[in-house]
């Protein structure tokens, strides 16, 4: 009887936690709805749409037909993506839908999907008048009495269907799903249909047990329930108890084989170690223990032909060795430092590259001259992050870098960011730097710092000259920064300057072991709250001198 109850209640959790993930996953297609809705790119095209330039209309178009779709590859329970301009009857959609990237629809068709606007529930079911079937989707409106645009994302039944099959197990079992908004679906034969679907309105809002018995046609089944909290969708798994009971019977033969079996093993092993292993290591602990006060002579004598024979060979010769080793501990230490900066180098990742293609490809058919020059910049952005061969540069090849990047990234951002630039001291441009170090902290002041200015935003590069120290100072206006956060990001940086273990080493984390691989623990990067308002990164670079011997940078210039 227990091992029933526990069998029953495995596949009731089971059932749970596969529910709970759909669930999840519907949830998460709310949210990321929910997130281009609150796009300024989508506004603009629902409120002033005749008034935007086809230059800005193709930008903004293409960026929500890029959100859509991406969306909709990224979950396997989505058909399609729409957006809905209600002012103008325009509705475009992600790749490969039918009808095209975009479509027109009638007054009619607007009117419908301005009223399915005001239902707010997570999943809505409804008879499409495009596509003239029913339709099951994740459908959001501003809220609003009368909103300007929605987003629609389809549910795919036969992927729902899918999920649904994937968790039988048994050769007689069925299920049944369904939501209150009346989207039901189910691989019972007919006859069955009816009379589970009674259940189910019976228990749907009571507290009745998880699994119960229940009889469908004069057969008996067992009953799992499982509810979805946020989708407002019930389950019913049926499984007969013919399928069931042989299954927990020889479930529990299995299990007592198995610690049968367990303990007839475990007997025997212990057995075998005493008699094998015990005598041996003991002579082999000892010898360790002559290692470990200085005597490195120590040899074990092999008295035998036995297992532990090769052990005792490689412990002489060990003892032997280990001298010399300890010798080249140095200069070993020196080579898994520069792996260790090749791998840190390796993870920069010119995430900009992308973007920069599409702007590229926008200039191309409108300024081809400028196009030229953002081509240039670009292949140089590229030569540079991709010539593997170096793992340090000069300070002026870096700055030349990371003046491309901004030449490109300035024209991108053009009307929203100004970025100011001083020209790097003589003096240091042919000091020894590893490279990437300037452009991941540019890029992320643009992707985090500034991601919310529209306009008026503000990135300042500028230089201090200290003895034998230069400062190179890059900060920002944004608004993002907390103090929390800033807290968060100083403690790290100073637990990634000595070592990388436990610390994902990403971005500004990447640069400060770089630096501290690179220079010895010299060369630092420290952050702080600029006077503009935003994140202010501050690069220490010291000059060489005599008391520097041992160093990558004297190593390697």
């Amino acid at each position: 009887m227990k091992q029933r109850q526990q069998t029953l209640d495995a596949i009731q959790s089971n059932n749970d936690s596969y529910i709970a993930r759909l669930d999840e996953n519907l949830q998460q297609i709310y949210t990321a709805n929910l997130h281009i809705i609150e796009q300024n790119f989508l506004r603009d095209l629902a409120v002033i749409y005749p008034y935007l330039s086809t230059y800005d209309k193709s930008v903004r178009v293409n960026l929500l037909r890029e959100q859509l779709s991406s969306l909709c590859a990224s979950s396997p329970l989505l058909e399609s993506a729409h957006a809905y301009l209600f002012n103008y009857n325009l509705m475009y959609n992600s790749d490969n839908y039918p009808i095209g990237s975009y479509c027109t629809l009638t007054e009619e068709e607007t009117r419908f999907y301005q009223e399915l606007s005001k239902t707010h529930g997570l999943v809505e079911y409804y008879e499409s008048p495009l596509e003239k079937r029913k339709t099951l989707s994740v459908f959001m409106a501003p809220f609003s009495s009368s909103p300007a645009f929605a987003v629609n994302f389809i549910l795919s039944e036969n992927a729902l269907k899918s999920y649904l099959e994937s968790n039988s197990s048994y050769s007689d079992e069925f299920y049944l799903f369904e939501i209150e908004n009346g989207f039901s679906l189910s691989n019972l034969p007919s006859d069955l249909r009816k009379e589970a679907s009674n259940f189910l309105k019976q228990n749907a809002h009571t507290s009745a047990p998880s699994y119960q018995k229940v009889e469908l046609h004069g057969k008996s089944y067992t009953a799992f329930l499982s509810r979805m909290e946020s989708s407002s969708g019930i389950y019913v798994r049926l499984i007969s108890d013919t399928s069931l009971l042989p299954s927990i019977r020889y479930s529990y033969g299995l299990l007592f084989l198995f610690f049968f079996l367990i303990i007839c093993a475990s007997i025997l092993f212990f057995i075998g170690i005493y008699r094998m292993v015990h005598k041996p290591l003991s002579k082999l602990t000892d010898a360790f223990d002559e290692v470990e006060h200085g005597n490195f002579q120590v040899q074990i004598i092999q008295t035998g032909n036995d297992d532990f024979a090769y052990l005792y060979h490689a412990f002489n010769n060990m003892a032997l060795k280990l001298s010399r080793l300890i010798e080249r501990d140095y200069n070993q230490k020196l080579l898994l430092q520069k792996a260790e900066m090749k791998q840190l180098q390796a993870q920069i990742n010119p995430h900009f590259l992308y973007n920069s293609f599409f702007m590229l490809q926008r200039m191309i058919r409108f300024e081809p001259e400028e196009a030229s020059m953002v081509a240039n910049a670009l292949a140089s952005c590229f030569r540079y992050i991709t010539k593997n061969s170096m793992d340090h540069v000069t300070l002026a090849e870096e700055y030349a870098h990371m003046k491309n990047y901004v030449y490109i990234q300035g024209l991108r951002f053009a009307g929203r960011i100004q970025i100011e630039l001083e020209e790097l001291p003589d003096c240091f441009s042919s000091l020894s730097v590893p490279k990437l170090i300037l452009q991941p902290i540019l890029e992320n002041a643009f992707q985090y710092g500034l991601k919310n200015k529209i306009c008026d935003g503000l990135i300042r590069v500028r230089f201090l000259s200290k003895e034998h120290a230069l400062f190179m100072i890059i900060e920002d206006n944004g608004e993002e920064l907390s103090d929390e956060l800033l807290t968060t990001l100083q403690k790290k940086l100073q637990d990634s300057a000595h070592s990388s273990a436990g610390v994902e080493m990403s971005g500004i984390l990447n640069i400060q072991r770089r630096l501290h691989i690179f220079s010895n623990d010299r060369d630092t990067l420290e952050i702080s709250r600029s006077l503009l308002g935003g994140l202010c990164a501050t690069i220490t670079l010291h000059m060489e001198s005599d008391d520097y011997s041992g160093s990558f940078r004297n190593n390697n210039t």
